[in-house]
């Protein structure tokens, strides 16, 4: 992120009302809408908006080598694995090309903090809205 989105962050994180507000907000928008788990550290722009971390090995750069040939968890046969679904839904929209990007494991500090502050304030990698990832681009955030 840019400077200036660091100073905001830091501002946010200094007011405790206003941070609260913030974490208010991603969570009434995250986790009804994503499903999200709260790690703090959301790829929820990179695996077509589907969080991962709902998975039971909480696996965030592909399937396990248990999911089924119908698509069901091994853990939980009677759900879908998260991966699949990402899949499916990355191909509906066309973001096939962002599910390359490797993701570093989940650092558990961050567990249960705002994903948003923590991008502001440039602790993790801003989120990406554009539908695919291109060569260059892959290099560039893997350098980060």
């Amino acid at each position: 992120m840019s400077k200036l989105s660091e100073r905001i962050g830091n501002f946010v994180l200094k007011h405790p009302t206003l941070h609260k507000c913030v974490v208010l907000a991603e969570n009434c928008v995250k986790k009804p809408l994503f499903g999200c788990q709260d790690c703090g550290q959301c790829v929820l722009s990179y695996n077509a908006y589907t969080c991962v971390m709902s998975c039971p090995k909480q696996i965030r750069n592909g399937p396990c080598g248990g999911t089924r040939p119908d698509g069901h968890c091994e853990v939980y046969p009677e759900r879908y694995c998260r991966w699949y679904l990402v899949y499916k839904r990355a191909k509906k929209l066309g973001m096939i090309g962002k599910l390359r990007k490797y993701h570093i494991p989940v650092d558990r500090r961050f567990e249960h903090t705002s994903a948003w502050m923590n991008m502001f304030t440039g602790k993790i990698l801003p989120m990406t809205w554009g539908r695919d990832l291109k060569k260059g681009e892959i290099e560039e955030i893997a350098k980060k």
